[in-house]
């Protein structure tokens, strides 16, 4: 264990060179703080900002092999960044900004508006740049950097961009939250993340705290104020009626033996019927997930095929069928979506002020879940 925290160390050390040295040459370097996370809290003043920097220069340390944390209040996200910059002496530098982080009290009580329009406006920021929320403080999730022995911006960016392609997780980006909040019913999500802590097993920092990130969380907005959360089985449903999520999975008991079925692939189509009734179809694809198995099509997916019974291919089409319906209700209850059932009306109807507010609840749907091994 304190080998592969060593490990990581590097890994970490390596990507930080990276970032500065990808950026800046020569002495360019010496006055920048190359702010790599952000996250955002409320304070008297308005804003509290925490960036997470890796600090290229200074007496005594070494460029680019660590990251530290600086928090400075502002009236908005522009003037808290001034701050920064006038705490750490280096002009701010946001072009490497891997995540922004709203913390719980910030998002749930505040309209986000200018906040998104600042980030999306600003030649600053990457329109790729993950955003998420965190229960909790933005300041104190992007401080749990000596419990996952690296920098939290760098270790939540990986898990977003790596590990959300192997496991039945949407995920979201600054460009794609902006338009959402700006599309027909102007609504969508964001992950919630959730720092777990866990039991210290190196021996050599016994006293050190450690634990993990938990990304399994959604937090609805709609016009940029938040809406409400998602419950594990409507977070479900949203995977399986996402065409880029695959890796949902489906415990079935057939004949008192337990089985684990991973879809590796899916199509979905949505069709219009007569009025505002669609019919959605989902054809899934996949087989039963072995831990002995290769990467190809996942990482749990059998090498050896072997047939299905009836009765789990029946009961798989039952829980995706119930879980897809429930955050259908969802939707219908807070009147949002985020599965595009007004896009699917606009394409035939074409755009108007009817749709714009169209209550998803006056949306009919119909799911229909096929299942083939493969």
């Amino acid at each position: 264990m304190y080998n592969i925290k060593r490990i990581s160390i590097f890994i970490f050390a390596v990507v930080a060179i990276a970032l500065v040295a990808g950026s800046f040459m020569g002495e360019d370097i010496i006055s920048r703080a190359i702010i790599i996370g952000i996250g955002i809290d409320g304070s008297d003043e308005g804003v509290r900002l925490t960036a997470e920097i890796v600090s290229p220069a200074s007496s005594g340390e070494q460029i680019g092999t660590f990251s530290k944390t600086i928090s400075a209040n502002g009236k908005s996200i522009a003037t808290a960044i001034s701050r920064i910059a006038e705490l750490t002496g280096k002009e701010a530098s946001l072009g490497r900004c891997l995540v922004i982080i709203f913390g719980q009290e910030y998002y749930e009580n505040k309209d986000l508006s200018d906040d998104i329009d600042y980030l999306i406006s600003s030649d600053s920021f990457k329109e790729s740049s993950t955003i998420c929320c965190v229960e909790g403080s933005a300041e104190d999730f992007l401080n749990n950097s000596a419990a996952m022995s690296q920098g939290v911006s760098l270790a939540l960016s990986t898990m977003f961009t790596s590990q959300a392609r192997q496991t039945a997780l949407a995920t979201n980006t600054l460009l794609d939250f902006t338009l959402s909040q700006r599309g027909l019913l102007k609504t969508g999500f964001m992950n919630q993340v959730k720092f777990v802590s866990s039991d210290n097993v190196n021996t050599q920092e016994p006293d050190k705290s450690q634990g993990y990130f938990d990304l399994r969380n959604i937090a609805i907005f709609g016009d940029n104020k938040y809406m409400c959360m998602l419950t594990d089985e409507e977070i479900r449903g949203f995977a399986l009626l996402n065409n880029d999520v695959t890796g949902s999975s489906f415990v079935t008991d057939v004949d008192g033996k337990q089985l684990t079925v991973t879809i590796n692939s899916k199509d979905i189509k949505f069709d219009l019927q007569q009025g505002n009734v669609i019919k959605c179809e989902i054809n899934l694809q996949g087989r039963e997930a072995h831990t002995d198995s290769g990467e190809v099509e996942g990482q749990f997916v059998a090498q050896n095929k072997k047939e299905l019974p009836q009765a789990a291919i029946d009961d798989i089409i039952a829980q995706a069928t119930a879980q897809i319906n429930s955050l259908l209700d969802k939707q219908r209850q807070y009147n949002f979506d985020i599965v595009n059932l007004h896009e699917t009306i606009r394409r035939r109807d074409g755009t108007s002020e009817q749709l714009n507010n169209l209550p998803t609840a006056d949306i009919d749907v119909e799911a229909v879940v096929k299942f083939n091994e493969k």
